[in-house]
């Protein structure tokens, strides 16, 4: 055999081997396991269960005995125009807050004025729905129950979230969520919020390991101070199985494999 000849061979035995072998990193696609994650399937934007539903996910009592829970579903209007429910239309401080005189009950201070305020508010990504909840008042928790899970098996969970003020209050807040995923519990990092702020998007990423097949994902608003309106945003929930990585060993064997069929196939 000529040395051309041998060049050519030697390359598609190492294409060969290196497809054997960069093929299992690929893993299988995985699906997301939770249900409306973006909270796009829903009847508009509102408090949910009064002026709003919201497909797949289940609101709780409020924890503080209110009559109904301060959980919404917002949009990218909600500086300009809110989201109506049965604490009044809840505006956030944001670019399209229009001008006016904020003198409810809730007002803290009352009263006081409102605009905009160029505090770079948005929904995740500019379009599309979130969840807004209040941890402040009429706080609540909203759940799922995640079927489908293999006991041991490791998950890649992540969300991204944000912090938001109602145009009612003034003054510094923070905001975040307390998340439990079966026997996992979960807080993000607190958001500090300046005064009519907007803390922009944040992304939560981290793996658990499931101990039963199906297991409850609940999410409740943290933050405050009281008084201060402060409104914890979710978007982008997700679950995913993480797809086992190939063992050294097993990667060599499959391309000597390779190579030895090759071989078979040269003589």
């Amino acid at each position: 055999m000529n040395s051309t000849l041998k060049i050519n061979w030697s390359v598609s035995a190492l294409s060969l081997a290196s497809l054997v072998v960069l093929g299992p990193l690929s893993g299988r696609a995985s699906s997301n396991l939770v249900a409306n994650g973006d909270f796009e399937i829903n009847g508009g934007t509102g408090q949910i269960g009064n002026y709003t539903t919201l497909a797949n996910w289940t609101v709780g009592a409020a924890t503080d005995s209110s009559p109904s829970a301060n959980v919404n579903v917002g949009d990218n209007s909600a500086d300009a125009n809110g989201f109506n429910g049965n604490f009044g239309t809840i505006q956030l401080w944001g670019p399209n807050t229009p001008v006016g005189f904020s003198i409810n009950t809730l007002s803290n201070p009352s009263p006081h004025p409102y605009g905009p305020v160029n505090n770079g508010f948005s929904a995740d990504g500019g379009v599309g729905n979130y969840l807004a909840a209040s941890a402040t008042y009429a706080n609540a928790p909203i759940s799922q129950t995640i079927s489908g899970l293999t006991v041991g098996e490791t998950y890649d969970f992540m969300f991204d979230y944000a912090g938001a003020q109602g145009v009612d209050s003034l003054g510094v807040n923070t905001e975040g969520w307390h998340v439990t995923l079966g026997t996992d519990t979960l807080d993000t990092s607190t958001l500090f919020n300046a005064s009519e702020g907007f803390t922009g998007w944040q992304n939560y990423d981290t793996t658990i390991t499931a101990t039963s097949t199906s297991e409850t994902l609940t999410f409740e608003a943290t933050g405050g101070p009281s008084g201060a309106n402060a409104y914890s945003l979710l978007d982008n929930v997700s679950l995913t199985a993480i797809a086992p990585t190939p063992e050294p060993a097993t990667l060599a064997l499959g391309a000597l494999g390779a190579a030895a069929w090759l071989l078979r196939r040269r003589k």
